[in-house]
């Protein structure tokens, strides 16, 4: 039942540059690339893309509409909070958004490290919870620009 696609995929990991993984949203990853002209970073922690400039973004790609920036569980104080936070978006350009329908990304928005980055921290030092997830919805996410 599943033998074509199953062969399919596979012919595409067997064409699949080495470090690029399709798991854990790398479809996604993948998809944006393509669609931004960016070549993907190998790793699953920091940035996940770099453009012909040398340019580092982190990606976010729903077929849902919902863009989760995830930071893991909160620490014992905002300074760690905010550190760990920091850390992840050093040396990153800013964050593309796309919503993905197959392997084609319909819709994107970009928001700039100098941007995005106050806002969540804004956003966890005003929130309580046991994880540190900001959601955005896309059009959410293109009003940080404004």
């Amino acid at each position: 039942m599943y033998e074509e696609v199953v062969e399919a995929l596979q012919k595409a990991f067997d064409i699949m540059p080495e470090g690029v993984d399709l798991s854990k949203g790398g479809l996604g990853e993948l998809a944006m690339a393509h669609a931004l002209g960016h070549t993907l970073v190998a790793g699953d922690k920091g940035a996940d893309a770099v453009d012909e400039d040398g340019k580092l973004y982190e990606y976010k790609v729903s077929t849902t509409n919902q863009f989760n920036f995830n930071h893991g569980a909160r620490r014992t104080t905002w300074e760690e909070n905010q550190a760990t936070i920091e850390r992840h978006f050093e040396g990153i350009e800013g964050a593309w958004v796309g919503h993905r329908e197959g392997m084609n990304i319909v819709e994107t928005a970009y928001v700039p490290t100098t941007i995005l980055l106050p806002a969540l921290l804004l956003h966890f030092r005003n929130t309580k919870g046991g994880q540190l997830t900001k959601n955005y919805r896309l059009k959410q996410f293109k009003e940080l620009n404004e």
